[in-house]
């Protein structure tokens, strides 16, 4: 380990090896790091955070702390989840979960730029991108492989849909595989679509789901209705699971914009 002489180490903390903390950084009892580990200066890690090999940490973090909950009773137990070779930059912040027992977690490889905010028992997926100043609030959900673009915000207990991109204001869930801005669909993500690996049938397959929930003059009963009864595979499916599970908050409208759409 190498922890620089200013660090507040608590003596419970469990510290993997090859961990690198920075000057002024503080680490509290309930946390454990996993090995190879860079935590930078003035980091605060609070309350009971476990995380895997190969995080990087940035300088200014907090991590842990009491979720922004007016219901909220100091002596409630619950946590924060963190896998591995994840990256989070400067000044974010993130809160741990709002319940007994709860957690707010994070997956694998994912990238959180400077600034960014994640609200108690949020749950990031693997390969996320999340940009400068993007704030979420608690219970929201970001499935594998999303971008967020700076400064978004998203409204409590809202989910986005596997390999999204998003920039903007959202209060309602984004179905997979879509790019949207403002609470709006415009399209496609075929780009990511393209990087993630998708084959062209499967693009093919989520096209005519698109088109079907979002141009076929139907309304979301209908079109999943009619889904139903059509011959989709695995990622039609999980488009339109997506949809049906969305809830009292819905899903964000299309919007014809012709540049949204590859």
């Amino acid at each position: 380990m190498k922890i620089h002489q200013t660090a507040i180490v608590d003596a419970a903390a469990q510290i993997g090896v090859d961990v690198e903390v920075g000057a002024y950084s503080i680490i509290g009892a309930g946390a454990i790091i996993g090995e190879k580990c860079v935590i930078q200066s003035h980091v605060v890690i609070e309350g009971a955070v476990k995380m895997g090999a190969g995080n990087f940490i940035g300088h200014g973090a907090i991590i842990g702390s009491t979720p922004q909950d007016l219901g909220f009773k100091g002596e409630i137990k619950s946590g924060i989840d963190i896998g591995e070779g994840n990256v989070i930059r400067e000044h974010c912040t993130i809160h741990r979960g709002a319940t007994e027992g709860s957690a707010t977690v994070i997956g694998d490889r994912n990238f959180l730029m400077v600034g960014a905010h994640l609200g108690h028992d949020c749950r990031i997926g693997n390969g996320v991108v999340i940009a400068n100043n993007s704030l979420l609030a608690g219970h929201v959900r970001i499935d594998d492989g999303v971008f967020v673009g700076g400064g978004s915000r998203f409204h409590q207990h809202i989910r986005l849909g596997r390999l999204v991109m998003a920039e903007g204001r959202f209060t309602k869930n984004l179905p997979p595989f879509l790019i949207a801005a403002k609470n709006q669909v415009f399209g496609i993500n075929t780009l990511g679509l393209r990087r993630a690996g998708l084959s062209p049938a499967e693009r093919d397959e989520i096209k005519k789901a698109f088109k079907l929930l979002y141009k076929s003059g139907l309304n979301t009963k209908q079109a999943l209705e009619k889904a139903a009864d059509s011959e989709f595979g695995e990622v039609g499916r999980e488009f339109f699971d997506f949809v049906a599970e969305a809830g009292k908050r819905g899903i964000v409208s299309y919007s014809a914009n012709p540049e949204g759409e590859d």
